[in-house]
């Protein structure tokens, strides 16, 4: 299965033994809230994560990509996930990330998420990619921005209010020929 490598993470796909360390991170109250149905549902975040790992599992076996286990590069420590799949609810392709709360701020998930989509383009072949947040998921927002996607839509998912922004192709082409900036 393939990895990527950043300046600052290695992304990797998920294996038994981050059973663990993604358990943690489901844990994390602040973290889960920003997770499709947050903290609703019957499931406790440990049965969550277990079932998450699983489906991460099966689509890497399915189709040869999808979400990873991002560790910092140096340590080697779990930070949290990071990748795209496809999500047969929406019938797209959604990047996804959800890093602990000790790295937030440091721009890890853009960096990752920039990593994710553009591995989704250029090797696994997609046409276009989307991303689905809360409203007020101002940081996540901004990520999605950051990475070239822009706002769609709003639309109600898994019984809340959600923004869905989304990037083809050619436009992630266009905003990695730009120069940069001064």
């Amino acid at each position: 299965m393939h990895a990527l490598e950043t300046p600052r993470l290695r992304l990797r796909p998920f294996a038994t033994r981050d059973a663990g360390a993604h358990a943690q991170l489901y844990a994390d109250p602040e973290v889960l809230r920003w997770l499709g149905a947050g903290l609703e549902g019957p499931d406790t975040p440990a049965e969550r994560s277990r079932r998450s790992l699983m489906a991460f599992l099966e689509h890497w076996e399915e189709r040869g990509w999808g979400v990873w286990a991002v560790l910092d590069r140096a340590s080697g420590e779990f930070l949290g996930q990071c990748g795209i799949r496809y999500w047969a609810e929406i019938g797209e392709v959604e990047i996804l990330y959800a890093l602990a709360r000790r790295v937030w701020g440091r721009g890890l998930a853009t960096e990752s998420a920039a990593a994710a989509l553009a591995d989704g383009f250029a090797r696994v072949g997609l046409a276009r990619v989307v991303a689905v947040t809360r409203p007020a998921n101002l940081g996540s927002r901004a990520v999605m921005t950051k990475i070239g996607l822009r706002f769609e839509r709003d639309l109600e998912l898994l019984g809340a209010p959600a923004v869905l922004y989304a990037c083809s192709r050619a436009e992630h082409a266009a905003v990695l020929a730009r120069p940069a900036g001064p």
